[in-house]
């Protein structure tokens, strides 16, 4: 509720000074029209009207209705603003929300045929005369109040405003109530044989001195600076003439009498649906504030999926220049070894081969991949293993090369090195095979118990003394992946080299 009364607030004050002063004039505009209607009603006034059942029921029902919903929304807008004209307009309108269910169950026949719950005649009359005037007395200190423009309230005083203002007005309706009840004798009287008394009257036109005093306030000093107050004139006119009627109607159940019910009623409602309308514009506005930010949330993203495929074609397209690159490359040292001298040359130039195979790949399986950033690390062995057994004419030396590896997402910075420590190892073992000998080479890469990897090149071949697992390369490739190589010689060769898990 606090966000709505936010968005209200911002709403009124960001409204053109001309939206302002239109509703200014519509004020008076009402109120001109009110005043000729009083007019004409004055002269039937004090003719009977008929006595309708629950009619008092209704009235009393419908101002405690609309009258403290609209003192919980004042409540919850001082919150807000934090004045104490909405404070005080707040209490007096939940001090005449609260004195209906006394009036209802004080006048006779509202609840119980030609009776009352309690009290007496005189018990309704005060009840009734303390309701209006109360109310007169609080919203004539709240137009003054906004006239005055006084600082706003310290935000940790409000809830303790908030709970005091409840509690005098509970309090102050319980005083009224119990000497209206138990004190009725004692009190001056105000229902006469004839209608009205003088006292009745005199009470009557201070309270409507005070309604008039608190329409000057705010048509003459306050005018439109605050939209809420330009409402509280029209309640309070309502309320003048529905006195004004009553009193001109000398008595129960004349048609004065029952238009100044019904004219409260309207009292009760005005800020209720002057609320009710702030609501209704609140959600207009975030409807169309909605909407618009759907329609921008989808043009957004069709605009990035639209960004998205095009990075996407453009890093396939990359990756597949780059391994194109790397095919041309290789297919230049293909072309200068067969053209070598001697089967040194020959030899060199296909452990580069190799190694520039084990570059090519990694942007092969990048650019079929389906993300783009990494590829099953798996397959890519696998092919790196079937190349690198070509090269070497594993099949024709009788030379098997295997190769496992556990599931694992592999990206660029990690797949490059790797590929070309595989080749750099598993080459080595070719070369300690010779022309002759035949055998296995396995290649596995699994994690270990302490989430790492453990990379492992294992051949059966005799074992070398000048490995190429000592060389600098290897050494240099281990210490780029952060790994730790160990070298076991025991009736073959087995490198193990243990390295961080990038997916960890």
């Amino acid at each position: 509720m606090s966000g709505i009364k936010a968005t209200t607030q911002s709403l009124a004050a960001a409204r053109p000074a001309t939206a302002v002063g239109a509703g200014y004039r519509l004020t008076l505009a009402i109120i001109g029209l009110y005043t000729v209607a009083t007019l004409a009603l004055l002269t039937v006034a004090a003719r009977p009207g008929p006595v309708i059942p629950g009619f008092s029921a209704f009235f009393a029902a419908g101002v405690f209705v609309t009258e403290t919903a609209t003192a919980f929304l004042l409540f919850v807008r001082f919150r807000d603003d934090r004045t104490w004209s909405l404070l005080v307009l707040a209490c007096g309108y939940l001090f005449s929300g609260a004195m209906a269910m006394p009036y209802l169950l004080a006048f006779p026949g509202a609840l119980l045929r030609d009776a009352s719950v309690i009290g007496s005649s005189q018990t309704i009359a005060w009840i009734f005369l303390a309701w209006i005037f109360g109310f007169a007395v609080l919203t004539f200190v709240a137009a003054v109040l906004e006239a005055r423009v006084l600082p706003p309230i310290a935000t940790r005083d409000v809830s303790r405003l908030i709970g005091t203002g409840v509690l005098c007005v509970l309090a102050t309706v319980v005083a009224i109530v119990a000497i209206a009840v138990g004190a009725a004798d004692w009190l001056p009287q105000q229902v006469g044989p004839t209608g009205w008394t003088a006292w009745d009257t005199v009470i009557s036109f201070v309270n409507m001195a005070l309604l008039v005093a608190s329409l000057l306030v705010i048509l003459v000093v306050i005018r439109g600076r605050n939209e809420i107050f330009l409402w509280v004139a029209l309640a309070l006119t309502a309320m003048l003439f529905g006195n004004v009627l009553s009193t001109y109607g000398g008595g129960r159940f004349t048609i004065g009498w029952s238009f100044s019910r019904l004219n409260w009623v309207f009292s009760g409602c005005a800020l209720f649906l002057y609320f009710m309308g702030q609501f209704v514009r609140q959600q207009r506005l975030l409807g169309k504030t909605r909407d618009a930010l759907e329609q921008r949330v989808g043009e957004r993203t069709a605009d990035l999926t639209n960004m998205i495929s095009q990075r996407d074609l453009l890093l396939r397209e990359v990756h597949h220049r780059v391994k194109n690159n790397f095919q041309v490359i290789n297919s230049l040292i293909s072309f200068e070894s067969s053209h070598a001298a001697n089967e040194e040359t020959r030899e060199t130039l296909r452990n580069l081969h190799g190694r520039v195979y084990a570059l090519g790949l990694v942007h092969q399986r990048l650019m079929q991949s389906s993300d783009l950033a990494t590829f099953d690390i798996r397959a890519f062995l696998d092919d790196l293993c079937a190349n690198l057994a070509s090269l070497s004419s594993a099949d024709t030396r009788g030379i098997k090369l295997t190769a496992q590896a556990d599931p694992l997402p592999a990206d660029l910075d990690f797949a490059g090195p790797l590929g070309l420590l595989v080749t750099e190892l598993v080459t080595a073992a070719f070369a300690r095979f010779g022309g002759d000998r035949t055998g296995e080479i396995s290649v596995s890469l699994l994690r270990t118990i302490d989430t790492r990897l453990a990379l492992t090149v294992k051949d059966d071949a005799p074992p070398d003394a000048d490995d190429a697992g000592q060389s600098r390369i290897v050494r240099a490739l281990v210490a780029q992946v952060g790994g730790e190589l160990t070298l076991t010689r025991d009736g073959g060769t087995t490198a193990t080299i243990t390295l961080p898990n990038p997916d960890a």
